[in-house]
């Protein structure tokens, strides 16, 4: 039998919240629980593969997400509340494709890229080109998010994770940022950082990043001018609103201030690495 006006269940945390409001009506709910390969993290050659029904407080828990990217089990433990973080599911996160998502910021400063399976085939598409727009995704009729790829570090390779968010919403961000950075000798390359709750998808700092490639590590550090101007180029970029939770002003003086503290996480990892 085929449920043409049915919506899938994983966690559950944003459908049911949303279904009791009215703002989603469907016939069917379909439950994707208990199916193995849509809940296992393991490797898959060069990439770790994250299922997408494992749930936030299985991704801050994983030996092997921590040995690989501990920055990913840092973001999943920013998430929410223990209760929602040990039933909402990373791949329901990615699928509500909210400005604010947590998971988003750093797996897109990783290079994430998802797998999408439906009865015409399965496809890969960049979790970039995934998140189209605020609540909005490439998300295809029928298919289903079934897991995320994320490219291992390389050697010389770090990323950090930050947010800042308001305990009584919550922990929801008012601003978060990720960065990737390889170090080669002492000089960055393949930088990307990503904001997220400034702008209607993630944003990605393209302008900072160029920035900063070639960039000697020397030269980054508290206070120093070149680590100002990232902060600087970085707030600039981004597309903030006003909300009850901050003003765009106060939005971009924090993706400043978390950009230059997640880079300094990163290259003093890369340079550990």
């Amino acid at each position: 039998a085929s449920c043409r006006d049915a919506a899938l269940l994983a966690g559950g945390t944003d459908l049911l919240v949303a279904l009791k409001q009215g703002k989603r009506r469907h016939e069917d709910i379909v439950s994707l629980t208990g199916i193995d390969e849509l809940e296992s993290i393991r490797l898959d050659g060069d990439r770790l593969s994250i299922g997408a029904t494992v749930t936030h407080a299985q991704l801050k828990v994983s030996e092997l997400v921590r040995e690989h990217w501990p920055a990913i089990c840092e973001a999943a433990a920013t998430i929410a509340t223990t209760q929602i973080r040990n039933t909402a599911t990373v791949g329901g996160n990615l699928c509500t494709a909210a400005s604010c998502s947590d998971t988003a910021p750093i797996l897109l400063a990783l290079g994430a890229e998802i797998e999408l399976v439906s009865s015409r085939g399965e496809r890969s598409l960049s979790l970039e080109d995934f998140l189209v727009f605020h609540h909005e995704t490439a998300l295809e009729e029928g298919e289903i998010l079934t897991r995320i790829l994320v490219p291992l570090a390389e050697q010389g390779t770090g990323a950090a994770f930050e947010k800042f968010g308001l305990k009584d919403t919550a922990a929801v961000a008012v601003a978060s940022v990720a960065s990737r950075v390889r170090v080669r000798g002492d000089l960055l390359s393949e930088v990307r950082i990503v904001m997220g709750a400034v702008a209607p998808t993630p944003r990605i700092a393209r302008q900072a990043a160029e920035l900063l490639e070639g960039t000697p590590t020397y030269k980054l550090s508290a206070g120093s001018p070149a680590l100002e101007e990232v902060g600087r180029v970085v707030a600039e970029e981004a597309e903030p609103i006003d909300d009850l939770r901050g003003s765009a002003e106060y939005r971009r003086e924090l993706v400043a201030v978390l950009a230059q503290r997640v880079l300094l996480e990163a290259v003093e990892r890369g340079t550990e690495s």
